[in-house]
C-alpha cells in the first residue's frame, strides 16, 4: 500500500480492526447501493444484468474477507471507495 498517503497510512495503521471493518462493510453497502441503482434505471435488461451481477459479484466477495485481516479490508475499502468515486463522477 505505498501509494497511500502519511495521513492515509498512519489512519490505517492506528485504527482498531473493528474500525476497518466498519468503514469495509459500509464502502460495500455504498457500492452495492449504486450498483442496484444502475440497475433499477438501466436502460436495457442486459445493461440491468450487467450491474446486478455486480451486486452479486461484492456480496460474495465480501464474504470471503476475514474479518481479522487488516491488510484484506484495506485493500477491498480502498478499491471499492474507488469505485464508488468513479461511478459519482462518471
Amino acid at each position: 500500500m505505498s501509494d497511500l498517503s502519511p495521513e492515509e497510512r498512519r489512519f490505517y495503521a492506528d485504527s482498531p480492526t473493528t474500525v476497518l471493518y466498519d468503514i469495509f462493510a459500509d464502502t460495500a453497502t455504498r457500492l452495492s447501493g449504486k450498483y442496484v441503482a444502475l440497475s433499477d434505471h438501466a436502460s436495457n435488461p442486459t445493461e440491468r444484468d450487467r450491474w446486478w451481477k455486480k451486486v452479486l459479484e461484492l456480496k460474495a466477495a465480501r464474504r470471503v474477507v476475514d474479518p481479522r485481516d487488516r491488510d484484506a479490508l484495506i485493500a477491498h475499502t480502498r478499491r471499492w471507495q474507488a469505485e464508488v468515486q468513479r461511478l459519482q463522477d462518471g
